[in-house]
């Protein structure tokens, strides 16, 4: 028999569950935006709550880890989304996209539509699983931010802080700024990331997968 001209026949699907055993987040897609706890879809999975002050880089950070440029907008107006959005990773697994807040200009009056919203989730939705704090790594813990954790402490949410461009400063100031958030937080994990480099992208993305259930 002759075994030198075999060809190999390769599956699809082995394809398919290579690429998502590289990258688990790869079909990630956007479902809806929500301005109303009515409007939830059902409340059972996983949900993954992302939030950030505006162009704290959390629109680049959520393209960087599904490896999908076009999946998350990044406006050139900071805050112009004012809807919670849906993504749905895959079934049972969602990230929901927090509007950006203190945008500047109609911060205020906008955020008096959602923050209802976010209190009743907080309070009500048994999905709700973890929630990730971006922050620039060059203007870490802002009131806003503060504002979130303690939200997250009050409700036993598990959080993490995220700080994003740290391509943007020397390794010895990311390494300090890392301590200082660690400190002041008393959070598990503080993980600092380069969307533009792919810096610990996928070191979130093995931290946020231990909260999917089953």
């Amino acid at each position: 028999m002759r075994y030198g001209n075999r060809k190999h026949i390769i599956c699809p699907a082995w394809l398919e569950i290579n690429d998502l055993m590289k990258n688990p987040f790869k079909n990630t897609a956007f479902l809806f935006g929500i301005t109303k706890y009515q409007k939830l879809p059902e409340d059972s999975g996983t949900e993954i709550l992302l939030s950030g002050r505006s162009n704290a880089g959390k629109s680049s950070a959520l393209n960087a880890l599904t490896k999908n440029k076009k999946l998350a907008r990044i406006s050139k107006t900071p805050g112009r989304t004012t809807e919670i959005n849906f993504f749905e990773v895959e079934e049972g697994f969602k990230f929901l996209d927090l509007p950006g807040y203190g945008f500047a200009k109609s911060g205020h009056s906008r955020r008096k539509d959602w923050g209802p919203l976010l209190g009743e989730y907080f309070e009500k939705r048994q999905s709700l699983k973890a929630v990730v704090v971006f922050m620039d790594i060059r203007h870490p813990l802002k009131p806003i931010d503060l504002e979130m954790i303690e939200l997250c402490e009050n409700f036993d949410v598990p959080f993490i802080p995220v700080l994003t461009k740290s391509d943007k400063v020397s390794n010895n100031v990311c390494a300090s700024t890392q301590q200082k958030v660690l400190k002041e937080t008393n959070a598990p994990h503080v993980i600092a990331i380069s969307a533009l480099k792919g810096t610990n992208c996928e070191k979130l993305g093995k931290i946020l997968l231990k909260y999917v259930d089953g």
